[in-house]
């Protein structure tokens, strides 16, 4: 019966897991920080930079903010875990080119989406707004790519062969029926972290009663954590199912040196009369 209460876990985690996806169908993928997963190529970009720029409010106002952004070469290309199914996607990039002209190209799954000139003007409020056509956004992953040709050429604080500094992407559907499905690899790692956990608890001799329940409250902190802090959860999901495998190597070190390598023999009471 453990066996079976285990198995109704599982699917019970894969349905909630699917469910708490649905609840943020518009992601906001902030480009800078912990965004190594996102980058197809990390040759395509430059490191982290911090930078200072105006921020317009959604009433108009204007106000200045630093943020951390990355400096792109003239080809760079995003792979970000969104898929949906039964809707076009809008996509907003907001980048710029610090006052040089060119036009940057966007592609999407290696289709041509749309090309945007920037001018000596579009530099703070230039940027990227288009719309994904259903058909290429259903395709994943989703690779973002942007090609930057012609324009200025950069002054010596800036990259030779600068692209586009992005700050962030931002992806919206725009149909009310659309599906929102993890990828393969979050369902991967999902579920290697329930059966990590599960192994865990073998370790330590954990009641059979005990384990569905435990492996279930570890799902439904996943499932609650994904419908609140759904990019947060991915990228903590990329290493936390390798956490119960090196609390037991641990452990088994911390057993081993305790047998093996016992500095001082206790003594008996006939040696210590002796």
């Amino acid at each position: 019966m453990p066996g079976v209460y285990l198995l109704l876990v599982f699917l019970l985690s894969g349905l909630a897991y699917f469910f708490a996806y649905q609840h943020n169908p518009s992601l906001h993928f902030g480009i800078g920080r912990w965004d190594r997963s996102w980058l197809e190529d990390q040759d395509q970009f430059y490191p982290p930079l911090r930078m200072e720029g105006p921020l317009r409010e959604p009433d108009g106002s204007v106000r200045v903010q630093d943020f951390v952004a990355r400096l792109t070469r003239r080809d760079a290309s995003f792979r970000l875990p969104y898929h949906a199914l039964r809707s076009p996607i809008g996509i907003r990039v907001r980048c710029h080119r610090f006052g040089l002209e060119g036009t940057v190209a966007l592609e999407v799954n290696g289709h041509p989406i749309e090309e945007f000139v920037f001018t000596k003007t579009s530099y703070p409020w230039g940027g990227i707004r288009s719309v994904i056509p259903q058909d290429v956004a259903e395709e994943v992953p989703l690779r973002i790519r942007l090609v930057t040709t012609g324009g200025d050429v950069p002054p010596s604080r800036l990259p030779r062969d600068l692209g586009v500094g992005v700050d962030w992407i931002e992806l919206t559907p725009l149909s009310e029926g659309v599906l929102l499905l993890p990828t393969a690899a979050e369902w991967i790692r999902l579920y290697l972290l329930l059966v990590s956990f599960l192994l865990f608890l073998r370790f330590l001799a954990t009641p059979r009663f005990l384990a569905p329940i435990l492996l279930l409250a570890l799902a439904g902190t996943v499932v609650l954590s994904q419908a609140a802090y759904p990019l947060l959860t991915s990228r903590m999901l990329e290493l936390a199912w390798l956490a119960p495998p090196a609390v037991i190597f641990l452990l088994w070190v911390a057993e081993l040196a305790d047998g093996a390598f016992t500095p001082v023999r206790p003594f008996t009471r006939a040696e210590a009369a002796g």
